[in-house]
């Protein structure tokens, strides 16, 4: 008798954890976050998670080793395509990158326009920076449309970066810098305001250089630590 009633005690835990975890489903959504690299997007958006209180297993954005373009949507992918296979699909995937000098940017992003309207749409959306991300890093501090050029031995992207490195408490800044998000946190609303005015006259002036639109991807996750209280 005694194992008998161990089993079903285990059963009916097994059915309790599964009704929780329907729950917190049907309440939460799921995101995966992959980004160019592990160092700068990755730790920015990790600490902005940190700092809403957010789950990690609510907003997942694990370590990717490839930073092209081609790389980290294939990589989403195939996250994607493991969890919708155990029958609990991500409701959101975002893919992290920079235009710079990839050659597989605009490749990918008609790649990703495909999948969200193809016969079984999947839920991915690009979050691109032009030239790179240091220049949504650089909205913080005013808005600007101009635009970014390769110079000699520097690309587009270390442009962007030197522009950075001249606002206060840049000057030491490169790739692997901690705690940027704590740091720009007070200027975060007018970055979301200046990518979105910079959005709209690109769109009007036909042109995306600069351009970002992180701003998107942090709305959505501050919508989510909202939807949670």
């Amino acid at each position: 008798m005694g194992s008998e009633d161990n089993f079903h005690k285990r059963k009916a835990r097994s059915t309790s954890d599964l009704k929780r975890v329907k729950a917190f489903r049907k309440q939460n959504k799921r995101i995966l976050i992959i980004c160019e690299g592990s160092k700068t997007e990755f730790n920015y958006f990790r600490d902005l998670r940190t700092d809403l209180g957010i789950d990690p297993k609510q907003v997942n954005i694990p370590k990717n080793d490839g930073n092209t373009p081609d790389r980290i949507l294939d990589h989403a992918l195939a996250l994607y395509d493991e969890d919708a296979l155990s029958g609990d699909a991500y409701d959101k995937v975002y893919c992290v990158f920079d235009r710079d000098t990839h050659s597989t940017f605009d490749e990918s992003v008609q790649r990703i326009e495909s999948l969200k309207s193809g016969r079984k749409p999947k839920p991915f959306e690009a979050i691109t920076s032009t030239p790179c991300f240091e220049f949504w890093l650089l909205l913080h501090f005013g808005y600007t449309d101009a635009a970014f050029h390769q110079a000699g031995k520097k690309s587009v992207g270390d442009n962007a970066v030197a522009a950075l490195k001249k606002k206060p408490g840049f000057a030491a800044y490169d790739k692997g810098t901690q705690g940027i998000y704590k740091q720009l946190k007070p200027k975060l609303p007018d970055a979301i305001k200046h990518a979105q005015k910079l959005r709209e006259e690109s769109i009007k002036n036909r042109t995306m250089n600069p351009a970002t639109n992180v701003n998107i991807l942090v709305l959505d996750i501050q919508a989510l630590s909202s939807s949670n209280k």
